[in-house]
């Protein structure tokens, strides 16, 4: 496993298991009847060192749909609130987490001719490996 996916793996159990999202966060879509997915962004080299480690900036897009506007856009600010407020990530066997910042808040970016809103937020999050 590669240290970007284990930190996708990471990210997404940490959010599942403390934020009381009622649902699991999906990597393959966002699910037609309603839920959460997650994707790894374009990421950046901060810190390059001589053994070719690195602090890498990774974003993290969350997508969110749900019949309910106030559920779905209240399961993202969940996950923005918890992650930007812990003092200390947990760590991967390949992968330090060191920090989480929100990029993007979370926001209504779409309502299907169903009824079904869409939400969307970005954490930037350091990691180094």
């Amino acid at each position: 496993m590669t240290p970007q996916t284990e930190f996708l793996d990471l990210i997404c159990d940490t959010a599942e298991r403390n934020c009381d999202l009622g649902a699991e966060i999906s990597l393959k879509e966002l699910p037609a009847e309603g839920g959460i997915y997650a994707e790894l962004g374009e990421g950046i080299g901060d810190s390059p060192y001589y053994d070719k480690s690195a602090v890498r900036t990774m974003p993290v897009l969350f997508l969110c749909r749900d019949a309910d506007q106030r559920r779905g856009m209240d399961r993202l600010c969940r996950i923005c609130n918890y992650m930007q407020g812990l003092r200390q990530y947990p760590q991967g066997r390949t992968v330090s987490w060191l920090d989480a910042r929100v990029a993007k808040e979370p926001n209504k970016i779409g309502r299907d001719e169903d009824g079904v809103y869409h939400f969307s937020c970005i954490l930037n999050c350091q990691i180094y490996f």
